[in-house]
């Protein structure tokens, strides 16, 4: 093999390492940003979870966009639930068991509504429902609630008086008004007079995931790739040069060995 057609090979390796390790250190970036992402997130949740509650229309009014760093921010509303309005979350798992989450809607004094999650029911014994569903009544309250995003559009189907998921817009779709907070809702922290309800899902557990580890995964495979063409292109080198790869020298010299001591036992 020529020089050149050496030198074109060499070429065509360090290439293609260089587009995967650039590969690499890119998708390592994302890692790090994800978890920046969840290292904020997780701030403002633990933040959050110390404030005082405030009027809702001091934090969020229905036609404000959705911010993460509202996330279970606590508020106080006023008025009263809309029994007709009960739901089930289907598919919400709590401490190993299956279940649902009730959410009811909620007409504060001004009109505006608000979707409430009541706390999480257990699958029933005998059928996929649960055994008990607290009720509501339409008396006046007083309630602090948690801020929660509406979650994303799940194209599952449900049966009736059941939703796949807490998709706002699709609840809201039961109700006429027009003053509705859509990109939110809230969990259930207290209400007086209290209610019979489900469990009281309280504070998330907190991880950052393992982002950061793979991250530096992705750093570790663009350096390996870079070193196995270089120590394959020294390797070639030698063996233009005449000389042994240098692990085929050194199980050479291996064997060597054996013949010397062999001859000498003899």
């Amino acid at each position: 093999m020529t020089k050149r057609a050496n030198i074109a090979r060499w070429s065509s390796w360090i290439l293609t390492a260089a587009v995967f390790s650039a590969a690499c250190w890119f998708l390592s970036q994302w890692q790090f940003a994800r978890q920046a992402e969840v290292v904020k997130a997780n701030q403002a949740i633990n933040l959050n979870f110390e404030l005082e509650p405030a009027p809702i229309n001091e934090v969020l009014t229905f036609d404000e966009p959705w911010t993460s760093d509202l996330e279970f921010r606590p508020v106080v509303i006023e008025g009263s639930y809309l029994p007709q309005t009960k739901l089930l979350i289907r598919n919400r798992p709590y401490d190993g068991q299956p279940g649902f989450l009730q959410l009811v809607a909620f007409e504060m004094t001004n009109g505006t509504i608000i979707w409430i999650e009541r706390g999480w029911l257990p699958t029933g014994i005998n059928q996929d429902s649960p055994d008990a569903i607290p009720d509501v009544d339409s008396s006046f309250r007083t309630v602090i609630i948690r801020l929660r995003s509406s979650e994303s559009p799940d194209a599952r189907q449900a049966p009736t008086g059941q939703l796949p998921n807490i998709d706002i817009p699709k609840a809201s779709l039961l109700l006429t008004a027009s003053s509705v907070y859509k990109q939110s809702y809230g969990r259930l922290a207290t209400e007086q007079p209290e209610l019979n309800r489900g469990v009281d899902l309280g504070k998330p557990q907190l991880s950052e995931g393992n982002h950061l580890s793979y991250a530096f995964q992705w750093i570790i495979f663009g350096l390996m790739a870079l070193g196995a063409v270089f120590w394959n292109i020294s390797q070639d080198r030698r063996r233009l040069r005449g000389e042994a790869p240098r692990r085929l020298a050194a199980l050479n010299r291996d064997k060597d060995g054996e013949i010397e001591d062999q001859i000498l036992e003899k």
